[in-house]
């Protein structure tokens, strides 16, 4: 269940806080991968845990959930959140999935550069992944 089986990058975003950050890098004509994916929910805290790792088994590379952080309007929820991506953690080390194929980050409404940077970091972590299969 570890292997990386393509170049997918999914991105969780919320509705009100990072994916309008999403729809300024696009507004600006900033590109990046053609291969990422973006859902927007109310909060990221609604996806199940087991959501991440059906997404591993389906071909997703890296996951970036982007939150609103203590911007949440929801009370409790960035907290809940951060607590389940720890528990999503722990699941993907006993399925032998990188731990660096998921990150949690806070995203604002403006935050163009961030977007493309966690992307782009996101990318790096997966040819890196992919570099240490191929060498083994």
């Amino acid at each position: 269940m570890g292997e990386i089986k393509s170049d997918k990058i999914l991105i969780i975003t919320t509705i009100s806080n990072s994916y309008p950050g999403a729809d300024a890098v696009g507004q600006s004509h900033l590109e990046y991968d053609p291969d990422t994916y973006i859902i927007r929910l109310p909060d990221p805290v609604l996806l199940p845990e087991d959501f991440y790792l059906k997404a591993y088994s389906k071909g997703i590379a890296g996951i970036i959930v982007m939150s609103s952080g203590s911007d949440c309007p929801y009370e409790g929820a960035y907290e809940r959140l951060a607590q389940r991506v720890q528990k999503i953690y722990d699941k993907m080390k006993e399925n032998g999935i990188s731990i660096s194929r998921l990150k949690l980050t806070t995203i604002c409404t403006v935050c163009k550069a961030a977007f493309l940077k966690e992307i782009k970091g996101m990318r790096e972590n997966i040819e890196k992944l992919k570099a240490v299969k191929d060498a083994s």
